[in-house]
């Protein structure tokens, strides 16, 4: 832009020289050479003029076109600068942060550190005060612990009732012989975890199961409800060899073929088809079957199942079977019997007194390492 005005500028001047000459020589009109010659001069000094001008300008225009080419490279020289420069402080922020992230996975596994150190030294600590017994009834105890603990899992695992029963009151007469008044709170909490087993209905699965496998044996023995074959008829004697007894030997070999093949019989009452031997087989199998499943659901005391087994077995036996004899008679009122009993309790999933007792062991491990050695009691 200022190339551009001094160019014009310098045009300005030239067309005022130019119109200057022409009007003195207007005015002037001189007729002699020499006033041409005085003319012709000064247009060849307003051209040279000119042209000194407009070379002035083109190169001053240069000049001003390369500052502007220098400008714009160092403007863009500016620009690549500050991006290597935002480019560099985007880096250092992530490398500052992976600095930070990784300062706080140390702080964190020092601290995880130092809690495991502190739990390491707490028990490091009961070891010592279990292998520092002082007093030596702190084993009675121990194996106070150890016969609740069984008593529990003979409980939980097994549902023996009878056992956890006899393990806790041997855990009650360990503590007892401890002669301890500071534990006859531990000895109440074992006296009603007994009081609650007592309470339970005894349940004799064993017996259930042997009795209901038993009646399975027994299966093969019933009597399917039908025809009975009639008696064989006797013959009436050996057919004779003298001619003249023709009719009655015809009638003696007629009567052995009807008593041999045919049997009529009459019944008065409705009776069921009888069943083929195949499937008075499976008949059997099946009812086997509905007692075995009988018999599991003892040991997994399910109420439910073991009666829906038991009904079942009832009713197939009451259908199938002749109830009029001895034996079906018989497995149907043990059957019935069977199915009256409770095989399911609802028994605890834990001994209150496990707790306790375990709390009692540790306070007095950490108490041990507290108060100075003192002299031990003997056990009562």
């Amino acid at each position: 832009m200022t190339n551009k005005s001094n160019s014009s500028q310098h045009a300005d001047k030239a067309q005022r020289v130019q119109d200057t000459s022409a009007k003195v020589a207007t005015e002037k009109q001189p007729s002699n050479k020499a006033g041409i010659i005085t003319g012709a001069v000064a247009i060849l000094l307003v051209l040279g003029l000119t042209a000194g001008l407009y070379y002035h300008g083109h190169q001053q225009n240069q000049r001003q076109q390369q500052a502007m080419t220098a400008l714009q490279q160092q403007f863009q020289q500016q620009q690549s600068s500050q991006q290597a420069l935002q480019q560099q402080l985007q880096q250092d922020q992530q490398q500052l942060a992976s600095q930070l992230q990784q300062s706080d996975d140390q702080v964190s596994k020092m601290q995880q550190s130092e809690q495991l150190t502190a739990e390491q030294l707490k028990a490091v600590q009961l070891a010592i005060a279990s292998l520092k017994l002082r007093n030596p009834n702190e084993w009675m105890l121990a194996e106070a612990q150890y016969l609740v603990r069984m008593a529990g899992r003979k409980l939980v695992l097994e549902q023996d009732v009878s056992s956890s029963l006899a393990l806790l009151s041997s855990a009650d007469t360990r503590i007892s012989e401890l002669n301890d008044p500071s534990l006859l709170p531990l000895r109440k909490v074992i006296a009603e975890d007994i009081a609650a087993l007592t309470a339970l209905p005894q349940i004799d699965r064993d017996g259930l199961a042997l009795q209901l496998a038993t009646l399975t044996q027994s299966v093969d023995k019933l009597t399917l409800a039908g025809f009975t074959k009639p008696p064989v008829a006797v013959a009436e004697g050996p057919v004779s060899s003298d001619a003249a007894d023709w009719k009655q030997n015809i009638m003696r070999s007629w009567n052995a073929f009807i008593a041999k093949f045919i049997s009529v019989r009459r019944q008065n009452n409705q009776v069921d088809a009888l069943l083929a031997p195949e499937t008075a087989w499976y008949l059997a199998e099946n009812v086997k079957t509905k007692l075995l499943q009988a018999e599991l659901a003892v040991y997994r005391q399910d109420q439910a199942k073991f009666v829906l087994s038991l009904s079942t077995a009832i009713d197939w036996i009451t259908h199938y079977y002749d109830i009029k004899q001895p034996a079906t008679t018989a497995m149907l009122a043990s059957l019935n019997d069977l199915k009256a009993q409770h095989i399911s309790a609802n028994l605890p999933t834990k001994l209150t007194s496990a707790g306790l007792l375990e709390n009692t062991i540790k306070e007095r491990k950490i108490q041990s390492l507290i108060t100075p050695p003192a002299t031990a009691t003997p056990a009562q």
